[in-house]
């Protein structure tokens, strides 16, 4: 589907708007069907401009510095912080050398070896095809409601309905991409002045300009929005207006701040480089932080027990997103929490949640659905105990979590000051770095003992315990966290001084 057809439709939404639409009441849409609304989008692209903003505006703090470099008024104090994401993108994922472009919009890239140095591609082809589209639908799924009553049990007699936006079960890879800029020390009154009056940089702040790359997709997610369960005599949230988010991420992830130097001689100037505010820089390639085979659930909100409500802070236009805590009721956190039978605690659920990752829940095992439906999980690289992959070189850049340097940077040196043994008779005896052992670690009691100092240490020199290793490439490892559970939080938008 074409950007012009795109745009009639979106015309098209708005002109029935200001038609005369009647709200439904709760049993006229329980009559409905459920087919929902399909949205196609063939060849779909999202690009702001690269000098397109959004931005996040602080204000004078308390105890403001007042000066620059070593100086009393510049110690000891804080600037007001403004934050610009630049270029919003949402496009194909680059896969060739000259199919992608940098931030200028105009010069083209090449991904490189890790397929993460175009930040703006081309149209997404079968973005949500039409046998796999994006679907909006109103229907009545069964639930629980804040109180422990089953929600919806009867099909032929449902009592609440929502409305469901789906993503696709499943996408092509494509780019999400951003650059931006923290600047701090502004003055400038941004209603009515450009970015470049009173700058960070002109009053003895600074400015950092940074990108991020995502290559992945969002197949699987979903956004629901219903009427919350909780009543009583002095209800805490209310039968409020209330949302539910299940986010499914997959892919790869790229943090970056060097820009790019075509000479690699600091003390020239690049053209491609620029501490300008407002003006898009070409960053270097490959160059920093990155996340290798990412996938994330996070669940937040469950039909209708716990959910994503919005309330007034202040009289001054702020506000909070709240996940709303968990209600103390043993029906509805048995099934929050997804307990096999008999495991109180919930260590044996949690065990063989584990052990059965990537299998499908056994039919009618109500316990597993639920525990899949509640616990989250992040995981960062593809290792785990037990799987087939092996694990990450300490230069790996395929995988897990890695710092790399830039193409043209020379090495840096890793370094790490770890224990190398762990004594199996305990910490006491444990190496660190600056001991030495002579022990058989096939015999727990076969150990040179040094007489003078005791213990398993040999009088001998110390040895290189630097532990140094010159790279252009540090792996981290992978990072695993399985059975995330939210039971509730609150984010709180405030003006400086004003919550």
């Amino acid at each position: 589907m074409k950007t012009t057809i795109m745009s009639t439709l979106l015309l098209t939404a708005c002109a029935v708007s200001q038609a005369g639409l009647q709200p439904m009441d709760e049993a006229e849409m329980s009559a409905t069907h459920g087919a929902g609304i399909a949205v196609a989008l063939d060849d779909f692209a999202y690009l702001m401009a690269p000098t397109s903003y959004l931005e996040q505006v602080g204000t004078t703090p308390a105890n403001a510095c007042t000066g620059s470099g070593t100086v009393a008024s510049n110690l000891d104090c804080w600037r007001r912080g403004d934050l610009r994401w630049y270029g919003s993108n949402l496009s194909s994922a680059v896969n060739v050398a000259g199919a992608g472009l940098h931030w200028d919009d105009t010069t083209t890239c090449n991904p490189g070896a890790s397929a993460m140095n175009c930040p703006r591609g081309g149209q997404i082809a079968d973005f949500s095809p039409f046998d796999n589209p994006y679907l909006m639908r109103a229907w009545s799924p069964e639930g629980m409601d804040y109180q422990g009553a089953p929600v919806n049990g009867n099909p032929n007699s449902p009592t609440k309905t929502i409305y469901e936006y789906l993503a696709p079960t499943s996408q092509p890879d494509y780019l999400l991409s951003f650059w931006g800029e923290i600047e701090a020390g502004a003055t400038r009154d941004p209603s009515t002045q450009a970015l470049t009056v009173g700058t960070g940089l002109a009053n003895g702040g600074g400015l950092l300009k940074s990108q991020t790359i995502i290559r992945g997709n969002a197949a699987g997610s979903i956004f629901r929005m219903f009427r919350f369960t909780e009543t009583g005599a002095s209800p805490r949230y209310g039968e409020t207006f209330a949302m539910l988010y299940h986010s499914y991420l997959q892919g790869d992830f790229r943090f970056s701040v060097a820009q790019h130097d075509d000479d690699n001689n600091p003390n020239t100037p690049s053209p491609f480089a620029t501490d300008v505010i407002g003006q898009a820089p070409r960053f270097g390639n490959d160059e920093g932080l990155h996340f290798r085979n990412v996938e994330a659930f996070l669940p937040l909100g469950q039909l209708y027990y716990q959910a994503l409500v919005l309330n007034a802070v202040g009289t001054s236009g702020n506000f909070s997103l709240e996940l709303t805590q968990m209600p103390n009721n043993s029906t509805v956190y048995s099934r929050y929490y997804g307990l096999n039978d008999g495991d109180d605690l919930g260590y044996e659920t949690a065990r063989l949640a584990l052990a059965n990752l990537g299998q499908p829940c056994a039919a009618n095992d109500q316990n597993c659905l639920d525990y899949r439906s509640s616990h989250g999980h992040i995981r960062y690289g593809d290792w785990y105990p037990g799987a087939s992959a092996g694990r990450n070189s300490i230069d790996d850049t395929d995988d897990g979590i890695f710092f790399r340097a830039c193409v043209d940077c020379a090495p840096f040196n890793a370094y790490a000051a770890r224990s190398l043994v762990i004594d199996k008779r305990g910490p006491t005896y444990s190496r660190q770095r600056t001991q030495n052992y002579n022990c058989d670690t096939g015999n727990a009691g076969n150990c040179t003992v040094d007489t003078v100092n005791g213990g398993p240490v040999i009088a001998q020199s110390i040895g290189d315990y630097t532990r140094t290793f010159p790279t252009k490439n540090v792996n981290l490892g992978d990072a695993r966290m399985e059975g995330l559970l939210i039971n509730r939080f609150e984010l709180i938008s405030c003006q400086a001084g004003g919550c």
